[in-house]
C-alpha cells in the first residue's frame, strides 16, 4: 500500500543516527534535492549543529530517516506510535534484518523513491499498559516484543497470565515472551517461538525455559488483551524491546494487546522470505538439490 504524493512534497527530512559521522551522507544526497535534513537534537550536540526534538520533526516533515541498526530502528519507531509520519531504516550496524537500505546504497534507494518507486507497510505493534491502583496508566510501545522476566538467575519466576481478564495459564520458569508479527525473528525465535509474517495480524506468547515439557508458544489474534501478574515470590522485571525495564513490583499488572502501528518506507516488490534467507540462513540446507 503506497501513499499518493509523499515524495513529492518533502522539505524536510528528519534523521537519528547511531554513527553521527555519517549523517553527512545522507544529508549531501539530500541536498541535491534542495531538502533540509532536521537532526534528532542529541545526535546534533555531537556534531555542534542545531537539533530538533522528535516530535518537532514529526510536526515540520513526514518521513524520518533511522541510520543504524535494527537497535536505532526499533527505538525510534517507538517513539513515533500512531503520528502520520514514515520511517526509512538506513542499515549502518552489524546485522540490518529490519533495515531495508544499506548505507552505500542510499543514493539509489532515493532515487527510487523520489520516482515513486517504494512501498509502505504498516505492520502492527504492542502497546503495553503498566496499571496500578489510584493511578493513572503508563503506556509504552514495543516494536519487537515484551519480555516478563525474573531478575535473579538464583530465582525462578511463576507468571499468572489472563486472556481477556479471564485466567488461563501460569507460566514457571523463565519468564515470558510476547512478541508481535514483526517481532517474531527476535528473542521469541531463539526461544523456539514460531516465525511470524510481519504483516499478519497477530501475535505470539512463549515461554522461557518452561519448568514444564506441556507449555508451547501460543498465537493468537490481535484483538485480544493480554494480563500478567508476579503469582510467585520471586522479584520480576519487564523488559520492552531491550531498551527499558520497569519493576513489576511496582504494578498491580501488565496488559499487553497489538493495537498500534508504524509506518515503514520499503523496498518496492520487498521480498521478506528472501531476506529470511539472505540474512538469517531460514531454510539453508548448505546445498542444492
Amino acid at each position: 500500500m503506497k501513499d499518493i504524493n509523499l515524495e513529492k512534497k518533502l522539505k524536510f527530512v528528519g534523521i537519528v543516527a547511531k554513527n553521527v559521522k555519517n549523517i553527512a551522507i545522507i544529508e549531501k544526497i539530500l541536498k541535491k534535492r534542495d531538502i533540509i535534513i532536521l537532526i534528532e537534537e542529541k545526535n546534533a550536540k555531537q556534531i555542534d549543529k542545531k537539533g530538533y526534538t522528535l516530535n518537532e520533526i514529526c510536526k515540520k516533515t513526514d518521513l524520518i530517516i533511522s541510520l543504524g541498526g535494527d537497535g536505532t530502528l526499533i527505538g525510534v519507531c517507538r517513539k513515533v506510535v500512531n503520528k502520520d509520519v514514515y520511517v526509512l531504516g538506513v542499515y549502518d550496524g552489524r546485522l540490518g534484518f529490519l533495515t531495508d537500505v544499506d548505507l552505500n546504497d542510499t543514493e539509489k534507494f532515493l532515487d527510487e523513491f523520489f520516482d515513486g518507486k517504494y512501498e509502505i507497510e504498516r505492520p502492527l505493534i504492542l502497546e503495553i499498559k503498566f496499571k496500578k491502583q489510584g493511578s493513572k496508566d503508563l503506556i509504552k510501545f514495543a516494536f519487537n516484543d515484551v519480555v516478563v522476566s525474573r531478575n535473579s538467575v538464583l530465582s525462578m519466576s511463576r507468571v499468572d497470565a489472563y486472556l481477556n481478564e479471564k485466567y488461563f495459564n501460569t507460566y514457571h520458569g523463565d519468564g515470558v515472551i510476547v512478541s508481535s508479527p514483526v517481532g517474531s525473528t527476535a528473542y521469541n525465535m531463539s526461544a523456539n517461538g514460531p516465525i511470524i509474517y510481519p504483516l499478519s495480524k497477530v501475535f505470539c506468547i512463549t515461554p522461557i525455559c518452561s519448568h514444564s515439557l506441556t507449555q508451547r508458544p501460543i498465537v493468537l489474534p490481535s484483538e485480544y488483551k493480554l494480563s500478567f501478574k508476579n503469582s510467585g515470590d520471586s522479584l520480576m522485571c519487564v523488559i520492552i524491546d531491550g531498551q527499558e525495564s520497569f519493576e513489576m513490583s511496582k504494578f498491580d499488572n501488565v496488559e499487553v494487546r497489538l493495537n498500534s502501528h508504524v509506518n515503514l518506507i520499503r523496498h518496492f516488490n520487498r521480498d521478506y522470505f528472501e531476506i529470511l534467507k539472505n540474512k538469517l540462513h531460514w531454510g539453508h540446507n548448505g546445498g542444492k538439490f
